[in-house]
């Protein structure tokens, strides 16, 4: 249950309590209550301590929920893996997260398997991902449906030389009606700067799939690549990855990416 809910419904229990003289058990006294200016004090005090009380509540409430988040985003940050130190390249990424009643919307380990996926294929490419922050995105932003949405979901957060990775709950298929999507790398109007949005139904080769597009990748039909998103048995799921052809195209991407600063490399 929502704490800020539970909290709400204690205190209104408790403001219930002090509602002279509608508490059963409580008789009233006529000749007391029938004095208007007595009356009038007292109901203006009434209305006070309730006010109070609620006040007192739903703070308590919202400082509670917001000790959830901070402390799920205290989580997910020590549970993310940092860079190989053998890797000749470190990108950083930076976090949005969706928060919702319950609080973030991907747990720590999902996200941690999502980075690790993404290291383990860049390996041959000599590059690591670091995340080096993590911020939270609204309640609105559980489902995008529109390319406007997409759009709006960057606002004005592509700041720094990151990848911004965006984490939501549904993202909707703008091209098909009534499919969704796992992922996507999007871009403004106008703009080279891509950034990833990822649902959470994301398998976890999503977020380094997209990356490849980051990096410069289009689709392709080699039977072994992440990138290829045709449905076929061989080879196994597990031992996909990047086609040596693929690793060999993203070296000038990110080249690209490193010379017009949109990423800069963590490592010295």
């Amino acid at each position: 249950m929502d704490p800020a809910r539970t909290a709400y419904a204690r205190g209104v229990r408790c403001v219930n309590i002090l509602r002279l003289g509608r508490r059963p058990g409580l008789g009233r006294r006529p000749g007391l209550w029938r004095r208007p200016g007595l009356w009038r004090r007292l109901e203006l005090g009434r209305r006070l301590g309730i006010g109070i009380v609620l006040a007192f509540v739903l703070c308590a409430a919202s400082r509670a929920a917001h000790a959830d988040v901070a402390g799920d985003l205290a989580a997910a940050t020590a549970a993310l893996p940092a860079c190989d130190p053998a890797r000749a390249h470190c990108i950083g990424l930076q976090l949005h997260v969706t928060v919702d009643d319950a609080g973030l919307i991907a747990t720590a380990d999902w996200l941690a398997a999502q980075l690790a996926a993404a290291n383990h294929h860049f390996a041959p490419l000599d590059v690591g991902f670091q995340v080096v922050g993590i911020d939270t995105l609204p309640a609105s932003a559980a489902h995008i449906a529109t390319r406007r949405d997409r759009n709006e979901l960057a606002g004005d957060r592509l700041h720094g030389t990151v990848i911004h990775v965006f984490v939501i709950g549904v993202l909707d298929d703008v091209d098909v009606a009534g499919e969704t999507r796992f992922g996507v790398a999007w871009h403004l109007p106008k703009s080279d700067r891509k950034y990833v949005i990822l649902s959470i139904q994301a398998r976890e080769r999503v977020l380094a799939h997209e990356l490849g597009h980051v990096f410069g990748l289009p689709h392709s039909t080699y039977a072994i690549s992440i990138m290829n998103k045709t449905e076929r048995k061989e080879p196994p799921m597990e031992q996909r990855t990047f086609a040596g052809e693929e690793i060999a195209a993203m070296r000038p991407g990110l080249q690209r990416l490193l010379r017009d600063k949109l990423i800069a490399d963590l490592k010295p």
